[in-house]
């Protein structure tokens, strides 16, 4: 018999053994003395019985769940520390009487987050056009008007410093014309990413969307 043959009767004989084994999970039952007997192969202790072998993969499973539960628990954390903060700053635009009232409110809810190092507020009035942003607008912008992610250097010149790695780019306007760019940048590369939930910050833009108009542009 040549080998070919050896190793597909082998492949088969296994694939029984699998089948039968899944068709009869009592089988260890009536045969625990076969648990004790079988070994598997074990990186680092080299051989285990299949008792322990299922002990350690229980212990996995359940480390990690745990690191799931961990990691949502951290999730849900940041995300309440957002929703009290952007409470918080939403009331204070509200309150807002002039500009400088909602860029000072910006700037304090950007302290509150955590890992965000920057926040701009550029109003497209007549010193300042919207065709110095021009790049971002048609590039980053153009379709829900909000970029969450990266920029290369050409696209952050003149809007955040070097250090700045991931940003959160929000296109304030109306139905008529767009009258500002709202941008928070963090040194973090990862921060910023385009698979975030976008509600806060769309709501934000539809905020200043109505109360921007409403003062004066000098």
């Amino acid at each position: 018999m040549t080998d070919s043959l050896i190793q597909e009767k082998d492949l088969l004989a296994a694939h029984v053994i699998g089948e039968y084994l899944q068709d009869h999970p009592e089988f260890f039952q009536q045969y625990p003395q076969l648990l004790n007997s079988l070994r598997l192969p074990h990186q680092q202790r080299g051989s285990v019985s299949l008792i322990e072998r299922q002990l350690e993969l229980q212990r996995e499973k359940i480390q990690a769940l745990e690191d799931d539960i961990t990691r949502l628990m951290s999730i849900a954390r940041q995300n309440e520390h957002v929703f009290l903060a952007f409470n918080q700053l939403q009331a204070q635009l509200y309150q807002a009487k002039n500009v400088k009232d909602i860029q000072a409110s910006l700037q304090q809810f950007t302290t509150a987050m955590p890992q965000v190092q920057e926040c701009r507020l550029l109003r497209f009035t007549d010193e300042q056009s919207a065709d110095e942003f021009k790049l971002l607008l048609s590039r980053r912008l153009n379709q829900q008007g909000v970029y969450l992610g990266r920029l290369n250097k050409e696209e952050q010149q003149g809007l955040f410093p070097a250090n700045i790695h991931s940003v959160a780019l929000i296109l304030i306007s109306n139905a008529e014309q767009p009258l500002a760019l709202l941008a928070f940048g963090s040194e973090q590369d990862d921060h910023f990413q385009p698979s975030m939930d976008k509600l806060f910050i769309s709501h934000l833009a539809s905020i200043l969307a109505q109360l921007l108009p409403g003062y004066d542009k000098a």
